[in-house]
């Protein structure tokens, strides 16, 4: 959703309050993450000389696979942004302060880039199904919560076992 900021600046609006809606599903590298429930408040006001007040309320619940066994995962994320927009600055002062807002183009507010950076920021660096969950077989893939797997169960030859063990002694741990 984009939102004409310009209006703000020429003082026709003093304040406004709007509920975004963003895109249920989002991308980052590879990974693919649903948006299963979302509540936010976005409210800008003109606080003039081009200055705009900006804060984005509200919560986002995303749906995220889980670190070991890639089970979905339920996982709320809490977002608070509360920032003064200055239309003052140029491109280049805003790189040379480190507040590049890749949400502004010209006069407009990107909602989904802003909504989607925030999200960014908030995502756990780690993300489990269950504090004792055993993830995935390496061998046959299968989810080692749900049962033990075949794969390690193969029943060996009585006249291989010398070799086995030569293998074991060399299996890095």
């Amino acid at each position: 959703m984009l939102i004409d900021l310009y209006q703000f600046l020429q003082g026709d609006i003093d304040e406004k309050k709007y509920k975004p809606q963003p895109e249920k599903s989002f991308k980052i590298k590879d990974l693919e993450y649903d948006m299963v429930d979302y509540d936010l408040t976005l409210q800008l006001n003109c606080r003039g000389d081009k200055k705009i007040g900006c804060t984005l309320n509200g919560f986002v619940q995303l749906s995220i696979p889980c670190d070991r066994c890639l089970r979905p995962v339920l996982n709320r994320i809490d977002i608070s942004f509360d920032k003064e927009l200055d239309m003052n600055k140029s491109a280049e002062e805003k790189i040379k302060e480190f507040d590049e807002e890749c949400f502004l183009q010209d006069y407009c507010l990107d909602t989904d880039a802003l909504i989607h950076n925030e999200i960014l920021i908030s995502l756990p660096m780690k993300v489990l199904c269950s504090a004792d969950c055993k993830g995935i077989c390496n061998q046959c893939g299968s989810n080692l919560n749900d049962g033990i797997c075949r794969c390690g169960k193969t029943e060996l030859d009585p006249r291989m076992s010398k070799i086995l063990d030569v293998f074991n002694q060399f299996k890095e741990v």
